[in-house]
């Protein structure tokens, strides 16, 4: 095997785990965390990604309502899975994050037309950003990044990778068919959730759809590449639909 072979698959095989995708993670999380609070200053309501607002009541049921506990409570957890994940000999270099990023966004920009082209809806990634035009720009910048940050961590992580291990449990010997099921009840939900809330899209079967094949895209991602690279994609997805990125390669396309 040569040199190049054996490095491109150290990689892949160690930006996937949970040690990269906490690394990973931390960057999308500060950045969310401060821009929320930059851009909500002085407002009489505060705007926030749904993913989160369901993950914090989930703390606050509990009793944890103080921000900086949480921010602890995620650094310990994540510095857990440091530790757990020793065995691995996971490979720690300065390239892999730019390789990252730049695989992510490699990602989310074939995504984006494949899954388009999929439903028929060239206009699409345009359509999805129609519910946040009325918000300003560094508004919409914020919460593309906490999209990526809690939507992945809630829908792939949490509901995809919690159905799946439930259902193998229930059925062993079928561990395609658990993963499609839970790859599809996650996805559904993902689309769904859109049109939830004051910042929800008004009902639309064909961005239903189109959400939900996005939605199946990325557990695929997230299945193959693991947590960083999907929260990467997905967050610089919704950062290039924002900023008329989309729109922009369709001009020069036509």
């Amino acid at each position: 095997m040569s040199l190049t072979s054996q490095a491109s698959k150290g990689y892949l095989r160690t930006t996937r785990t949970a040690t990269w995708g906490f690394l990973m993670a931390l960057p999308l999380l500060i950045l969310y965390e401060v821009g929320i609070v930059w851009v909500n200053s002085g407002k009489a309501e505060v705007i926030r990604i749904s993913s989160e607002s369901l993950l914090k009541r989930i703390f606050y049921s509990l009793g944890i309502t103080e921000e900086l506990i949480l921010l602890a409570i995620v650094i310990a957890i994540g510095i857990a899975i440091v530790i757990y994940e020793r065995k691995k000999k996971i490979e720690f270099r300065m390239r892999y994050p730019v390789m990252m990023i730049v695989e992510s966004a490699v990602y989310a920009v074939v995504l984006a037309f494949m899954v388009s082209g999929l439903t028929q809806l060239i206009l699409s990634p345009l359509i999805a950003s129609q519910a946040l035009e009325s918000q300003s720009l560094p508004l919409q910048l914020v919460l593309s990044i906490g999209a990526g940050i809690y939507e992945e961590l809630v829908f792939r992580v949490m509901l995809v990778g919690g159905l799946f291990w439930v259902l193998w449990k229930a059925f062993p010997k079928h561990r395609i068919l658990v993963y499609f099921v839970s790859a599809v009840i996650g996805a559904l939900s993902f689309s769904l959730v859109h049109h939830i809330g004051s910042l929800g899209d008004p009902w639309s079967f064909d961005v239903f759809l189109f959400r939900a094949i996005f939605g199946l895209v990325f557990n695929i991602v997230f299945l193959i590449r693991g947590f960083a690279i999907v929260a990467w994609t997905h967050a610089l997805y919704d950062v290039m639909v924002v900023t008329g990125f989309f729109s922009l390669l369709q001009s020069a396309a036509g």
